[in-house]
């Protein structure tokens, strides 16, 4: 990867469900799916409608050779996992496909997507699948630590892992409880000195959320959750507090506080076409000057 230590890529940037249609072409309207290559790692954080056309790409660029990718479930909401039996590289033999994700409600990440994927919900099973499919519960007291030229990560305690200076790349994991009903993993990817925050589904807290502000210091990136306005937040009709997500505001006082490099305001509320988004940027931009809406096809190298 001349030049750069990672890259990311937006494929699906919508909140609840896709949207499709000509109001949202500027942004797109596919559900959470980022794509980050470090080194020569292929992450995929969560698995909305995005990963759909995620797949074909990478159908197109490994057409004869292997494939082996890391997908970060931050939890397992439709709008997360949606994609997942339409991705294709799943149906591919020489693919490996490791999932790592929170256990919900005492199930397992592997029984909660078999039972997203059962017959009540769709035509094919995770069990048929043709890749090879390694899951694995993780927990916010994990670190995913992936040594140079060992193919699959080492998952260690926090207090285990000492950096020890080789080029690793290295997964954090901080859960928030500001999202129905068991909260939501916040994975930060780290390689060379650099890392990008990825912070979806997360509502923030009176006096800012001093957790995620520290997990993010000093970040290139932070992908940050921005569904509301404040005045849909605090609405006397409808309020949306206690939803699990947050205001463009609230996005802002992090990045600040936290001195990311720059923000991208993600999880876009469905009913809010291209216009709307736009606004809220430019609102953003008053407080954080270098912010940006998440976009389909957007990309950040560093």
């Amino acid at each position: 990867m001349a030049g750069y230590d990672l890259l990311v890529r937006f494929w699906g940037v919508r909140g609840s469900h896709p949207v499709p249609g000509q109001s949202t072409l500027r942004y797109g309207g596919n559900t959470s799916c980022v794509e980050v290559r470090a080194r020569d790692r292929i992450l995929i954080l969560d698995a909305g409608t995005g990963i759909i056309n995620l797949g074909s790409q990478l159908t197109q660029e490994t057409r004869n050779g292997p494939l082996d990718l890391t997908i970060l479930f931050s939890h397992t909401h439709h709008d997360h996992i949606q994609g997942l039996p339409f991705f294709a590289p799943a149906y591919r033999p020489d693919c490996q496909l490791r999932l790592y994700g929170p256990r919900t409600l005492s199930e397992d990440l592997h029984q909660v997507l078999t039972h997203a994927m059962s017959p009540h919900y769709s035509p094919i099973g995770l069990d048929e699948l043709k890749a090879r499919i390694f899951s694995q519960n993780i927990t916010e007291n994990d670190v995913l630590v992936f040594d140079e030229g060992t193919p699959e990560p080492n998952v260690l305690r926090e207090h285990e892992f000492k950096n020890d200076g080789r080029k690793q790349v290295v997964v954090r994991i901080l859960r928030s409880y500001g999202h129905p009903k068991v909260g939501v993993f916040i994975f930060k990817v780290e390689v060379n000195g650099k890392s990008v925050v990825y912070a979806t589904d997360t509502e923030g807290y009176v006096g800012a959320d001093t957790r995620l502000i520290e997990f993010a210091r000093g970040a290139n990136l932070l992908i940050h959750d921005a569904q509301y306005t404040p005045e849909e937040y605090l609405d006397n009709g409808f309020p949306k507090q206690g939803f699990g997500h947050s205001t463009y505001e609230m996005a802002a006082r992090v990045a600040r506080e936290a001195q990311v490099e720059n923000l991208v305001l993600f999880h876009h509320e469905p009913s809010h076409d291209d216009d709307k988004i736009a606004d809220m940027v430019a609102k953003t931009r008053e407080l954080f000057p270098n912010a940006d809406a998440g976009t389909e096809g957007k990309e950040f190298t560093f």
